[in-house]
């Protein structure tokens, strides 16, 4: 299911009633709204989250918000779908007909540059799985599981030919996608045993290089 289909459903999870509201023009104001959310979303929770402190981080007012998102949760589930929708994006550009070494290694650097620039929104998607999904549960079965299974079928396709070592395709993902986003979900409790005050770039890169050699182990790949 390619992306419009995506963004499609991702529509459906907000709802489209919008009162008949008109955001006034602006420049990139809806952008910076979800930015200061991911931050706030991110240290307080739906329940301890305010728009007066999203407002705040956005350098808007309450009322200018109002003109983009209905309420909190509406601002709340916005923020689900921009993470929702940049993942099916990446797992969208999972080719078949590619290269698979390079296909799967610039999978894995995408996911971890993602953990790298928004660990927030890593951690906010995180809970509302562990809370069940309540806002995104339907969207996982219709669409996110339909990709899931497209890819399946190649990583299926790959082991079937001989490029691969018969793995459980599923498996496979859960594996990349748990790797990836603990260098969001735990970067604080990872820079604090590697003795520093935040992850750097190197430790982003040697965990890129780590899961490669990883998940191209197990399917029997070489780097070369």
């Amino acid at each position: 299911m390619r992306s419009r289909s995506v963004k499609d459903e991702q529509v459906r999870i907000r709802g489209t009633s919008r009162g008949g509201r008109r955001p006034p023009p602006a420049a990139n104001v809806e952008d910076k709204i979800l930015d200061a959310a991911e931050l706030v979303f991110g240290n307080y929770g739906l329940r301890g989250a305010t728009t007066a402190l999203i407002a705040e981080g956005a350098g808007v007012s309450k009322p200018h918000l109002y003109y983009y998102f209905d309420n909190k949760e509406d601002l709340y589930r916005a923020l689900l779908e921009r993470a929702m929708n940049r993942w099916a994006a990446d797992i969208d550009a999972l080719d078949a007909t590619g290269d698979l070494r390079t296909v799967l290694r610039d999978y894995i650097h995408r996911k971890v540059d993602f953990s790298r620039d928004h660990p927030s929104l890593s951690k906010i998607y995180a809970t509302e799985i562990i809370s069940g999904a309540p806002h995104i549960g339907s969207f996982i079965e219709r669409v996110s599981t339909q990709q899931l299974l497209a890819k399946v079928a190649m990583v299926e396709e790959w082991a079937a030919a001989g490029k691969v070592r018969p793995i459980s395709p599923a498996d496979l993902f859960f594996c990349i996608w748990a790797m990836t986003q603990a260098y969001a979900d735990f970067s604080d409790q990872m820079a604090l045993m590697k003795r520093k005050d935040r992850l750097e770039q190197a430790d982003y890169d040697a965990a890129k290089a780590t899961i490669v050699q990883l998940v191209f182990g197990g399917l029997g790949l070489t780097e070369a």
